[in-house]
Parts: structure tokens; C-alpha cells; sequence
């Protein structure tokens, strides 16, 4: 998804879960997984980040991490998501995306150049952890690496770290 919309975020999410046939039991996964919209009318600016928040009720949902139920800004970063204990956010000076240990002010790993990378990126990871959450399927080593295989096809190295520990090895 090259320069995503909120929108068009959502309705492929929206699409990627309704490729499975959920049972009755597995209702309540489309609260935990699909943004509902906060209201019928739109209001786009193209600004990925706030449209999203802006447009969608995301508290409690989570894809590849659990977004925060607002945008929290500070001088250097915009944050909107947490993978407990890190914060993920976007570097207003670089456009990159990082994952950010608010016990030590530090970057802990650049996740990717821009928002649109790591739309690409999670996106990708939901599609690969649906079936875990739909069927329970549990994944091998081989379905890892072959995750990370794809990754590598669209991050440059210097954002891999994080990738490569979570599904390369």
C-alpha cells in the first residue's frame, strides 16, 4: 500500500479478516482486530496517523502491537501504539518509525523509514498472525523465517533489528 489512507488501513484489515470464515465463537476477534469508525462522516487531512486516530475507535484493538486510544506528542516524537514496555511512534525530525523505552529516553529499534513502510510491514504480520487467532495455528520456524524472508523484501537493513529478533531467528 503505497502513501496509505486511514481508509483504505482499515478496509484491508477489514478484508484480511473476512477472508476467514469466523464461527459464532470467534465474533468478538472483529472487536479486538477491525477499528470501528467513530462517526459516518469522514474527515481525511492525509495525515496517515491523525485520520486513523481521528476517525477510528482504536483503543483495545491490535495488529502486530495495541494501538493507544489517542496520539501522545512530545517535541521529538508522536506516539501511537505500545509493545509492552515500548512505545511506537513517529520521529517528527527523521519520518522514521521507533520503538521507544520511555524508562531510559532512549530509540530502542527504528522500525521502519516512514508510515507507509510500516503500514506495509504490519499489515503484512497481521495477515501472517491471523491464522493464530482465527484457527490457533501455531507457527514454525520455517513460517517465522519465511515471515521475515518478506520483511527483508521491504525494509532496509538498518530497520531489520527488531524484525529479525522477533522472527529470524
Amino acid at each position: 500500500m503505497k502513501n496509505a489512507t486511514a481508509t483504505e488501513f482499515v478496509d484491508r484489515i477489514k478484508r484480511l479478516v473476512g477472508n476467514h470464515n469466523l464461527s459464532v465463537e470467534q465474533e468478538y476477534l472483529n472487536e479486538i482486530l477491525i477499528p470501528d469508525s467513530k462517526k459516518t462522516d469522514f474527515n481525511l487531512t492525509g495525515d496517515f496517523l491523525f485520520d486513523l486516530h481521528n476517525n477510528y475507535d482504536l483503543k483495545g484493538r491490535t495488529i502486530g502491537f495495541d494501538f493507544l486510544g489517542q496520539l501522545d506528542e512530545n517535541s521529538d516524537f508522536i506516539f501511537f501504539a505500545i509493545s509492552d514496555p515500548f512505545y511506537i511512534g513517529l520521529d517528527k525530525k527523521t519520518n522514521e518509525i521507533i520503538m521507544y523505552d520511555s524508562e531510559i529516553s532512549q530509540v530502542h529499534f527504528k522500525l521502519a523509514k516512514d508510515i507507509n513502510e510500516f503500514i506495509n510491514i504490519i499489515l503484512l504480520i497481521f495477515e501472517y498472525g491471523l491464522d493464530g487467532w482465527i484457527s490457533e495455528k501455531q507457527y514454525s520456524t520455517d513460517d517465522r523465517l519465511s515471515l521475515f524472508k518478506k520483511i527483508k523484501g521491504i525494509a532496509d537493513t538498518e530497520y531489520l533489528t527488531f524484525y529479525e529478533q522477533s522472527y529470524g531467528n
